[in-house]
């Protein structure tokens, strides 16, 4: 039994409004944040830890937040985190359906054919440029809460960001960000469509195809990004204005060794994966419904 077949609104040429996509994907970022906040928390301690043993994987480095800090600890920095994952769920889904319909009829007017996977990677790094452009400073704002060990209103964090390092903050690490999250969307996009191309060549139930496949393409794009996202987060926190991409890379190199790039690395799988395949799963169900509730 395969289940019912539906239609997949991010394959090449599946025409869909730009509202309907911002709001399908701006749920989509909600509830995969609901699912995965702690992990997040976690993640990012383990990212951010330079010397020492304190954080020493998932559980254990849950416990030690839970204990010195308190179990609400686990969801510092969800208000930013939450704003950012609906705006980056919007940007991204929305942008990936507007160059969609413009690559589309670009290769229909001068006859072009680009391979379903090529086009699924090019929406999905400009669409990873367009999302990280428009949500990056609550990105960097669930980093500054997460990484700290005390709580701190959003509002006394904006005034001190702002004050003491000026606005251009709100942007630091930005060029790294782009790069790592282009390539990262990129790289998810297009092992999603091959995942889909070859889940349609074998006898798998519907219903688990875009879960499936969704995670499949969030542990391959973050295996290939992650010392990047590593670095990004480095920057984010890093108060001093004249560190920039090569100094912190070779910096982590210097004193964590190779190994120091891929620090949080199972806890950024098990959170992504699942991430991704909540998002696109959550995505595709909200079209649906709103198709069957306009046709109804």
């Amino acid at each position: 039994m395969t289940g019912k077949e539906h239609d997949d609104h991010l394959r090449q040429g599946i025409k869909v409004s730009p509202v309907t996509s911002a709001l399908a994907g701006s749920i989509s970022g909600l509830v995969a944040r609901m699912f995965t906040a702690p992990l997040d928390v976690v993640k990012i301690r383990l990212q951010l830890q330079v010397s020492g043993d304190k954080y020493d994987g998932i559980l254990q480095t849950m416990k030690l937040i839970a204990k010195e800090e308190g179990v609400l600890a686990l969801w510092k920095g969800n208000v930013p985190a939450a704003v950012m994952y609906v705006l980056y769920g919007a940007a991204q889904f929305s942008s990936y359906t507007v160059y969609n319909n413009w690559l589309t009829d670009f290769e229909q007017q001068y006859k072009l054919r680009i391979g379903p996977a090529s086009h699924s990677f090019i929406l999905g790094s400009a669409a990873g440029c367009t999302s990280t452009l428009i949500s990056y400073p609550f990105d960097l704002l669930r980093t500054r809460f997460a990484s700290e060990p005390t709580f701190s209103k959003l509002s006394s964090t904006l005034r001190s960001i702002h004050h003491h390092e000026g606005p251009s903050a709100f942007f630091k690490g930005v060029n790294t960000a782009m790069l790592s999250i282009s390539l990262y969307t990129g790289l998810m996009f297009w092992s999603y469509e091959v995942s889909r191309s070859i889940s349609s060549k074998i006898n798998i139930y519907q219903p688990v195809v875009e879960p499936v496949c969704g995670f499949a393409a969030g542990v391959f794009a973050k295996s290939i990004v992650f010392p990047l996202d590593l670095i990004r987060r480095r920057l984010q926190v890093n108060r001093s204005r004249n560190k920039n991409f090569i100094i912190t890379a070779l910096n982590v190199v210097k004193v964590e060794g190779l190994r120091g790039l891929y620090k949080g690395f199972f806890v950024s799988i098990i959170k992504n994966a699942p991430t991704t395949a909540i998002s696109i799963w959550t995505y595709e169900h909200v079209l649906r419904l709103y198709k069957e509730e306009v046709i109804s």
